[in-house]
């Protein structure tokens, strides 16, 4: 083995390159969640002083042009560090040996805040199975253990999927992706094309007494933008959309060919400002925005008017209404698959810098999995879907645990412009990407401390509790404790400095 990676538990991953062009981008489409943020904005937009000017159009393309800075930079960087983990890899580097305990601190509570966004969509997920299931005729009433239970039992069929090999974890993923998509151009389509009138009759069956679609519509007589209010809003799409572009990074070193390699992260990222902004306008063009303000605003509607039971009730047809119910789900489902493929790869870069017990780093010759990390994070999960379900009820107390992942993020881009400007400048990087790194890192730190502000400043609309923020403080400080215990074990059992490894880059 050679003196570079003798610090490393092997000299290869044992990681295969399985994941293609569409399973690449795939990846990161399920990563921004867009089919969730549509199904759920209303629950923010009840939860926000104001909705005067809440126009999500226009919140959907703002959001966007603040991501530009982490697209370009997450670009640049997967082309000249394709490694398994990702952002992990740069920011550790970037950090070197002498602040690894923080680098580790801050990926083990971005590693954490992930399983909770899991656990928040898992959960979302059973909430968007009793909104339309009374529409296909299905009357349910669930407890909230059987909420719970029905959560977890989502993350497990895909652990599980994952567990029996990487290939159809990824196949599924994409397959999830794939439905959920075309239901979302279905939907969109229809709301588009069906004639208004039809759209607001049929919008009646779905209010409940003592609703009608004129006082809901006048019961909003605000502007139709507000810069304010947009602003505002930019937690909600840090939650779901704009800057979860990680994924195809995470697994870089598992994707085949250079343009899924380099393209990505902004096929993903076009494809979700397109669909998303574009199932907002649906909703305005059909019903108008005075409507959807009101009603998405209106917690004694919002838990039964989204996007896609709007589209449901309007397409008249019972096969259409059933295929935009399932992809509603599936697009939940979706999430979870990407979820349980790609912190798995942080598990695993994290053991094979011996950070974390190697089992965290084992493959199982009979899988070709890492069946241990992937069991570990379906347990963490499971704990956080129950303490959400019983001591909340519901999803949105987990929102808060998000912070933690913009601070990482605000992390990462200055770790682009140590990058750029002192360390690894040479790794086959040019003066033009150095240049671009440097600038579009020093915006993206702009950007989420921006952002990072809007969720300390107003913690009652983006679930500061102490379930979220304590679970993502304890995890930061776990992360940095036990760096410095493996670092005093690994010296002293081994004669191994651990620290060492944030001086060179992984092997594939």
């Amino acid at each position: 083995m050679g003196k570079e990676y003798q610090v490393f538990v092997r000299e290869s991953t044992g990681l295969v390159k399985s994941a293609g062009f569409w399973d690449a981008v795939s990846i990161n489409i399920a990563n921004m969640s867009i089919g969730a943020a549509l199904a759920t904005i209303g629950f923010t937009l009840a939860a926000l002083p104001t909705v005067a000017g809440a126009n999500l159009v226009y919140a959907s393309l703002i959001a966007a042009l603040f991501a530009i800075p982490q697209v370009i930079v997450y670009s640049t960087l997967i082309r000249h560090i394709p490694r398994v983990g990702g952002d992990y890899v740069w920011l550790g580097r970037a950090l070197g040996s002498k602040l690894a305990w923080l680098t580790n601190g801050l990926v083990f509570g971005f590693i954490i805040e992930n399983l909770t966004y899991y656990a928040l969509i898992a959960f979302a997920a059973v909430f968007q199975l009793e909104s339309v299931l009374p529409i296909l005729g299905v009357n349910v009433s669930l407890t909230p253990i059987q909420e719970v239970s029905i959560g977890i039992a989502f993350f497990a069929v895909i652990v599980l999927a994952n567990i029996l090999g990487t290939k159809y974890g990824i196949k599924l993923m994409t397959a999830l992706t794939t439905v959920s998509l075309l239901g979302l151009i279905i939907a969109m389509a229809i709301l588009f094309i069906m004639p208004k009138t039809q759209v607001i009759n049929a919008i009646s069956s779905l209010l409940p007494t003592g609703y009608t679609y004129m006082g809901v519509t006048h019961s909003y007589s605000g502007p139709f933008f507000s810069m304010n209010t947009i602003l505002m809003l930019l937690p909600f799409f840090a939650i779901y959309v704009y800057p979860w572009l990680q994924a195809g990074p995470a697994i870089a070193s598992e994707i085949k060919g250079k343009n899924a390699l380099h393209w990505n992260v902004p096929m993903a990222f076009l494809f979700s400002l397109v669909f998303l902004t574009l199932g907002f306008e649906a909703m305005y063009y059909s019903l108008g925005f005075n409507f959807v303000t009101a009603a998405l605003s209106n917690p004694n509607l919002n838990g039964i008017i989204n996007f896609w039971t709007v589209a449901m009730v309007a397409s008249h047809n019972a096969a259409l209404s059933w295929f935009i119910g399932i992809a509603s789900v599936v697009w939940y489902l979706a999430v979870l698959a990407y979820g349980a493929i790609v912190v798995v790869r942080y598990w695993f870069a994290l053991a094979f810098d011996r950070v974390w017990p190697s089992f965290f780093a084992y493959v199982s010759p009979r899988f070709g999995t890492p069946i241990y990390a992937h069991t570990f994070d379906l347990v963490v999960t499971a704990v956080l879907i129950a303490a959400a379900g019983f001591l909340y009820n519901t999803f949105t107390a987990l929102y808060g645990a998000v912070v933690e992942a913009i601070i990482y993020y605000m992390v990462v881009g200055i770790a682009a412009i140590i990058i750029a400007t002192l360390r690894y400048s040479s790794f086959n990087m040019g003066s033009r990407s150095r240049a671009i790194l440097t600038i579009f890192g020093v915006l993206m730190v702009g950007v989420m401390a921006y952002i990072t502000y809007e969720f300390l400043a107003y913690p009652q609309i983006w679930g500061g509790n102490w379930l979220a923020y304590g679970v993502e403080l304890g995890a930061v400080i776990l992360g940095i404790v036990v760096y410095l215990l493996s670092r005093y074990v690994n010296l002293r059992k081994y004669g191994i400095d651990i620290s060492v490894a944030y001086t060179e880059i992984l092997p594939e």
